[in-house]
């Protein structure tokens, strides 16, 4: 078990001192997927916002909200960072299908290509941090940045989501019905984190049951430090991620053990 252990951790961290394979293939994704585009990836960008302005123009005309500029900030915040999450973890359940030819040549191993996958939709995320601060110096928030923790927060959601990504990578080239569940899961849950809703919206019962919900814990570590709002809630999903991280890791040692090296054979 233990050689297992250094094993992959070794080979992630091999991805990780070496990045211009995934780097490569990420700008190569980018490029192709955009070269027909004026704006290229800035169109991720217009469609987030036009998913934020008909979600703001709704909660105010049926709520008549009193802090309404809090809203379109705190929403804009939620919903980038939720369409990194959906993208990332929704494309890790293809991700192996069209690198075949890559893996039967045995030139990048799978955590390769996650690491592409993270990078290339970090940079899509990257994209709407312009709008994040016209946001906050445009609309007159009464926020201190807190940039920190915000980049704390965000480098343990990157963590945790690899690993996830990982374990989705390979489960989805075992289980073909994986990509559906995800997708599904990812859609339900949605509505399930306080994104367009808030937490003192729903009863106290419903409140607890949010700490089931890990993608609530991603959302506050990279929203709370945005709105200074870093207080024990953002400690206690710390902790949650920390423990999320430990459960997955495991999870996948027990993966790699069995599956990474015949990985070919299920796709």
């Amino acid at each position: 078990m233990y050689i297992i252990y250094v094993n992959f951790l070794k080979e992630f961290l091999r991805c990780f001192y070496n990045p211009d394979i995934w780097i490569f293939y990420s700008h190569k994704k980018i490029v192709l997927k955009y070269k027909d585009t004026i704006l290229g990836p800035f169109w991720n960008v217009i469609n987030s916002i036009f998913l934020i302005s008909v979600l703001s123009l709704s909660y105010f005309l049926f709520l008549n909200p009193d802090n309404f500029e809090n809203f379109i900030y705190r929403l804009s915040i939620s919903i980038f960072l939720w369409l990194f999450i959906s993208s990332f973890l929704n494309e890790s359940t293809t991700l192996l299908k069209y690198k075949v030819e890559l893996l039967n040549e045995k030139k990048i191993d799978i955590k390769n290509f996650v690491c592409e996958n993270i990078y290339y939709n970090f940079i899509i995320l990257l994209h709407s941090f312009p709008i994040i601060i016209i946001l906050f110096f445009v609309a007159d928030f009464k926020f201190q940045l807190n940039l920190m923790m915000t980049f704390f927060g965000l480098f343990f959601i990157l963590i945790n989501l690899i690993l996830l990504g990982y374990l989705i990578t390979i489960l989805s080239a075992i289980y073909k019905d994986i990509q559906k569940i995800v997708e599904n899961l990812v859609y339900a849950l949605f509505f399930a984190t306080p994104i367009i809703w808030s937490e003192n919206m729903v009863a106290e019962k419903i409140q607890k049951l949010l700490i089931f919900n890990p993608f609530y814990h991603f959302i506050v570590l990279f929203r709370d430090p945005l709105m200074n709002n870093v207080n024990e809630k953002f400690y206690e999903s710390f902790f949650i991620c920390l423990l999320l991280m430990i459960v997955i890791f495991l999870i996948n040692l027990k993966l790699y053990k069995q599956f990474e090296k015949k990985i070919i054979l299920y796709i």
